[in-house]
Formats: C-alpha cells, structure tokens, sequence
C-alpha cells in the first residue's frame, strides 16, 4: 500500500488546508472547491488528509458507508430497515475514501441508476449505486471539474446542497 505525503508537509497551501480541515471537521458545509494551476498539491492535499484521518466505521455490507451511530434519517434504506428489524448492524472499520470522478463519466455512473445486469438476469429491479454513494463520508476528487458536462455539475451540486442524492 503506497504511504501518502504527509498533510503537515505541504507548504504554501494554507487556505487550501484549511478548508479541508474545515470540511473534514464538519462535512455539512457541503464540500470545497480548490483551484490552481498542475503541480500545487490539490490532489496531494486530499490523499494526504483522507489518510490523516481516523479510519471511520461504516455498516458491513453497506454500498453507501452507513455510519452505524447515525440517527435514522442517516442511514440508507437498506440500514434503515435492518435497524426497524431490529437486528444488530455488524460493522468494521474503513479508511475515509477518496473517490476519483473520471473525465467522461456518465450520470448513471455519478449517481446510480438500475442495474441491468440484475434486471436482466434475475429479473429483478435493483438499484446500483454510483461513484457519490462509494465517495459517501468521504472526498470525491474532481480534476478538471470545468471540462465536466453541466447537467453532471448541477446533478452534484445539488447532492452537495442538499446533502441528499434523488436518482
């Protein structure tokens, strides 16, 4: 496993840091959008405090990293349902995901949509979850976010305003 660059390392960088910080401490801000030209330490920044972090513990199983301590309005469907039942949420310990958004991405690919395999198949409606649901209590990395289509922008920050992801 390749040792990331220490956070404290970085130099130079200190609003850039400190919003992270501030995000990290406080996800209900909804994100941060950092901005500079190659080589001054965007995606270093976001590797080296994701592995800073404590590891975070999340729902065995769970595709949207369920925190098992959440209130129920936190938890996915699926968490949600076990909790109702209830039956005990087996859980482990994760390190904080940074995701990264390829150029060229879809929508279904962002935020999910049916999954056909399934469908197809087994005949059977499922949802599959897409790369914000991987991303969830963590960072989703986006280089380039201006090269993105618009409706794939609106459709995050809408997740990012919200705190909700409506497929």
């Amino acid at each position: 496993m390749p040792v990331a660059f220490p956070f404290s390392a970085i130099v130079g960088q200190d609003e850039m840091k400190q919003s992270l910080l501030i995000a990290a401490v406080d996800p209900s801000i909804g994100g941060v959008l950092v901005f500079g030209d190659r080589g001054t330490g965007k995606s270093t920044a976001i590797r080296a405090l994701a592995a800073l972090l404590p590891k975070m513990r999340v729902v065995l199983g769970c595709a949207y990293n369920c925190d098992p301590e959440a209130e129920e309005g936190g938890l996915c469907g699926d968490c949600r349902a076990l909790r109702k039942a209830g039956k005990k949420m087996k859980t482990r310990s994760v390190p904080v995901p940074v995701v990264d958004l390829p150029l060229g991405a879809t929508e279904d690919r962002v935020i999910g949509a049916l999954d056909l395999e399934k469908a197809l198949t087994q005949g059977e409606k499922a949802f599959e979850p897409g790369l914000l649901a991987r991303a969830h209590r963590g960072f989703l990395y986006i280089d380039e976010v201006n090269l993105l289509e618009d409706h794939l922008v609106d459709a995050l920050l809408d997740v990012a305003a919200s705190g909700e992801n409506l497929v």
